[in-house]
């Protein structure tokens, strides 16, 4: 930088600061020229531990994919406490039912039938287990699962309207 005079002024920097390079601009070092004190074996374990980390770093969630997941996940919750609710309301009917359709037809019945409050909620988890890397699977499977877990009971007068 000139001054006034015309002469060039020294910059200089804060006591404590450092200029660090630019990581664009600067070269690595070739391999060879670095010597490596560690065995081979040594040497090839560490690559294969950081190998996950150099192929890809873990995909962070979108704020908009975090919004759906809470969203679907309230849902799905909604619609687990709907089924859990018309089950119990229904108890008395399934156990006359199932009184009348045998043991194994009784158990099933009454297995199903209680069954079909978690539903919604294994769902989610499965969705969430299976397509946990893939974003648009993830959607289209959480969207898939709000239609085949819907409460028809919710929305009909009877259980069995269907």
């Amino acid at each position: 930088m000139r001054t006034g005079s015309g002469e060039e002024r020294a910059s200089s920097l804060q006591s404590g600061w450092t200029i660090q390079p630019d990581p664009k601009t600067v070269e690595p070092a070739p391999a060879a020229a670095t010597p490596s004190t560690e065995p081979a074996a040594e040497a090839e374990g560490a690559a294969d531990s950081s190998a996950p980390d150099a192929v890809a770093p873990d995909a962070q969630l979108s704020n908009l994919t975090v919004v759906l997941l809470g969203l679907a996940g309230g849902l799905y919750l909604l619609f687990a406490l709907v089924w859990l609710s018309w089950a119990q309301g229904y108890s008395a009917v399934s156990a006359a039912v199932a009184a009348g359709s045998g043991s194994v037809g009784g158990v099933l019945q009454q297995t199903f039938f209680w069954i079909a409050p978690l539903a919604p909620i294994l769902w989610f988890f499965s969705a969430l287990v299976l397509a946990r890397k893939r974003t648009r699977t993830l959607v289209v499977a959480l969207v898939l699962g709000l239609v085949v877990t819907f409460p028809l009971p919710m929305v009909f007068a009877s259980g069995a309207a269907l």
